[in-house]
């Protein structure tokens, strides 16, 4: 799997907690004890989004793809070979 690839599932998945997460916030009515355990529901979906971003933020590499580092796959398609991610 590229890395390109990956960053696009981890885009999806983060998009698909915060989605879930909002739809939640927005049709649960909240009451006296079931409040607890809707805002751990709630506390837990934000930190597997953190955690995410996190993942996200590692995998996207801060390189800046010098020409040098540069080549052509057999097919055509670039990528840096420094930090192996398709241009």
């Amino acid at each position: 799997m590229t890395v390109k690839k990956a960053i696009k599932m981890l885009d999806w998945w983060i998009a698909q907690r915060k989605q879930a997460m909002e739809e939640f916030k927005s049709n649960w009515n909240y009451k006296t004890e079931v409040e607890d355990v809707a805002k751990t529901m709630i506390k837990s979906d934000e930190t597997v989004i953190y955690n995410l971003e996190k993942i996200k933020s590692e995998l996207v590499p801060k390189c800046k793809h010098p020409k040098k580092m540069i080549d052509t796959m057999s097919n055509g398609q670039k990528y840096c070979m420094n930090c192996n991610l398709d241009l």
